[in-house]
């Protein structure tokens, strides 16, 4: 009896000092998610509305198993329409505040013309995560080289 509750009080410590990682679900997992960026060339001068994100999750995962409310494009922009349809998760961004972040970019890259690399991620429902990314090219005409 008393080695067993010194295993059960050795087993409770470990996971305390582990952080109880063991039972979190954000250790759970994390999907790939297929994404696809609209448009593929941007002018960072365009009046366009909305930049558009297709989204779909690999494996046997539904875009209706994601939390909207969690993802986020490059870390900080929300966005700002959701719907689904025929298995793809479709998303609405703001142009107006993505088009000045990737100029900004474009100015510190020194550039009129580049590919950059936008990563969306956000969480499941049930606790797991994913991420995915789309390369598109951005430019400035206003800029000289």
């Amino acid at each position: 009896m008393k080695s067993r509750s010194i295993l059960l009080l050795s087993v409770l410590s470990a996971l305390v000092l582990l952080g109880f990682q063991v039972l979190s679900p954000s250790s759970a997992f994390t999907l790939t998610a297929v994404v696809d960026i609209k448009p593929e060339t941007l002018n960072v001068n365009m009046n366009g509305r909305w930049i558009t994100v297709f989204l779909s999750l690999s494996e046997d995962y539904n875009v209706s198993d994601i939390d909207p409310s969690t993802i986020l494009l490059e870390n900080m922009f929300k966005a700002e329409w959701t719907s689904i349809e025929n298995g793809v998760m479709i998303l609405k961004f703001d142009a107006l505040g993505l088009t000045d972040y990737l100029l900004l970019k474009l100015y510190h890259m020194g550039a009129a013309r580049t590919q950059i690399t936008l990563v969306i991620q956000g969480e499941l429902k049930s606790g797991g995560h994913f991420i995915g990314s789309d390369t598109i090219t951005v430019m400035n005409p206003s800029q000289k080289t």
